[in-house]
């Protein structure tokens, strides 16, 4: 009976804590028009499918192009005693720039790396190294319409 009890206590808290999504209840205010990316890295084009979903919107007013390039870094931070990697860097830089009306009105370079250790298990690293990736492609893409949204209001 006490387990119940604490279920329901413990229920109680987390319907309670507030939590709501970024965008919950945000009026999208905006458009995506024309992104210029390279169709032959991977990291544009999956930043470009995520902020593609913006193209669609019937909005009029604000419209921004975006010019997007990336690079991705996986460089050896430490070695071992006998000169094998111990430890590797993951990073990705995206180049960003927003355009409205044919006029610059915004540029920057956002930067995501990740430390890591090395493993035996190279299949296993990849997956790893996959993930992180696609964990910075997500929160490029979150924090470049975060922006956007701040330069509406």
């Amino acid at each position: 009976m006490i387990k119940f009890y604490k279920l329901i206590i413990i229920f109680f808290f987390l319907v309670a804590c507030g939590y709501q999504p970024i965008f919950y209840g945000k009026k999208i205010n905006f458009k995506i028009g024309d992104i210029k990316y390279d169709k032959n890295n991977k990291i544009d084009s999956k930043i470009y499918n995520i902020l593609n979903k913006y193209n669609n919107l019937e909005n009029k007013n604000n419209i921004f192009d975006l010019e997007i390039t990336s690079i991705k870094n996986k460089i050896v931070t430490s070695k071992d005693g006998r000169g094998d990697p111990k430890n590797f860097r993951l990073g990705i830089e995206v180049n960003l720039k927003i355009i409205k009306n044919d006029k610059l009105i915004y540029s920057k370079n956002i930067n995501k790396s990740h430390d890591y250790e090395n493993s035996s298990k190279k299949f296993e690293l990849k997956k790893y190294e996959n993930l992180i990736t696609e964990n910075f492609i997500d929160k490029i893409s979150e924090e470049i319409i975060i922006y956007i949204l701040s330069l509406e209001d």
